[in-house]
């Protein structure tokens, strides 16, 4: 990849944040399940919904706590193992692949597009290496198992408080399948959720990087946000990890709802901060681009403003030129070419996204709420209530 300064390894883009690497993947080649996680990661994700959900189920079932009268919350009837174990956790998995291939899209852009000098592209080269290493090194892996267990230490000093009620908890004691739960569903959790929050800090960290490099940006690109809107998309990908985690609060809520008889606008503020703080952290990276954006656009106004002063006069000689007040086809056209350059340059965004990717993050906060409203309406009069909305 690199052709410049041949001392920098081509780095690895494939294998960007990607699942392969670490010992996760090193465990499941071991165990035959996966000789590459990037091609298996659907057995990958199966593998962990099986491993953290169904001994749940079959040692609730064992000791009588999986349906029935004996607990106020049986382990069949609690939103959130699923929301957690069969959503949340295939969901990341999966959704790894989904970022690692966003991720060498915008890559391979920032490496051929004119926007970066052709001087910095091993300097990006030797960033990507670096990162690769960071994302893939024992160290990384061995702190992200520690922050787990230690996640896990502290969740076991009042569990049998926080868990009264449901299927985790029996007479005087946990239950087996609250050992489970604590022990191995949630810490596979924890882990997956850390790996994405440490994918989400690198990434973060190469467009600071890129951001410190020579950038020549477009202001009259017609994506107006000088030729860098494909960091917004890229962004946008990281919803999933939004996603799985609004899974679990809307879960939590709906338990609450049903078995405490909670009101579901008590959460409304719950809510809103949840889409309001995901969206602003997702793209608070792009932030970094803004002052040379602004810049850039600023700059180039000011030359269009220049052109435009310099060139009013030939305008006015051909238009009084023209017969009979007609103006020349040819300043028709660069007329119209200058209005389009300098509406494109005046529209420029000071953050390097568009307004779809806002949506996007949004849908991804606000659709695991969505199933809520059939706890407190009739599925017929919410189906009424759309097809109306709809028609």
């Amino acid at each position: 990849m690199n052709d410049q300064g041949g001392s920098t390894p081509a780095p690895d883009v494939e294998a960007l944040f990607a699942l392969a690497g670490g010992r996760v993947s090193r465990g499941l080649e071991r165990l035959k399940l996966a000789r590459d996680a990037r091609l298996h990661a659907g057995r990958v994700a199966v593998l962990l919904a099986v491993v953290t959900w169904l001994p749940l189920f079959v040692l609730a079932a064992i000791e009588g706590v999986a349906w029935g009268g004996a607990v106020q919350v049986p382990f069949v009837r609690d939103f959130l193992p699923y929301g957690q174990l069969l959503i949340a956790v295939p969901v990341l998995v999966l959704g790894e692949l989904m970022v690692a291939r966003h991720l060498m899209r915008a890559v391979a852009e920032l490496r051929t597009s004119e926007v970066l000098d052709s001087k910095d592209t091993p300097i990006l080269d030797k960033v990507l290496v670096k990162t690769v290493q960071r994302w893939r090194g024992r160290s990384v892996n061995s702190v992200l198992l520690f922050l787990t267990c230690a996640a896990t230490v502290v969740s076991l000093w009042g569990a049998k408080e926080w868990l009264t009620g449901g299927w985790q908890v029996a007479g005087d004691g946990m239950t087996l399948a609250g050992w489970w739960y604590l022990l191995v569903s949630l810490p596979v959790m924890r882990f997956l959720a850390l790996r994405w929050l440490w994918r989400l800090l690198l990434w973060a960290w190469v467009l600071w990087r890129v951001s410190r490099l020579e950038l020549h940006p477009r202001p009259a690109h017609p994506d107006r946000a000088g030729g860098l809107a494909f960091l917004g998309g890229t962004q946008a990908a990281f919803g999933i990890f939004v996603f799985a985690f609004g899974v679990q609060l809307s879960c939590l809520a709906a338990d609450a709802v049903h078995f405490r008889e909670a009101n579901l606008t008590g959460f409304r503020g719950e809510m809103v901060a949840f889409v309001v703080i995901a969206v602003i952290v997702l793209l608070l990276p792009l932030v970094v681009f803004a002052p040379k954006l602004v810049r850039a656009r600023e700059e180039y106004l000011l030359f269009l403003s220049g052109s435009a002063h310099r060139g009013a006069g030939d305008l006015a000689r051909k238009l009084r030129a023209a017969h009979e007040g007609e103006l020349p086809a040819d300043a028709v056209s660069g007329l119209s070419d200058f209005g389009t350059l300098y509406e494109n340059a005046r529209l420029m965004r000071p953050v390097p996204m568009e307004t779809q990717h806002v949506l996007g993050l949004v849908l991804a906060a606000i659709v695991p709420f969505l199933p809520l409203v059939f706890l407190v309406m009739p599925a017929r009069e919410v189906l009424r209530t759309l097809a109306k909305l709809l028609i």
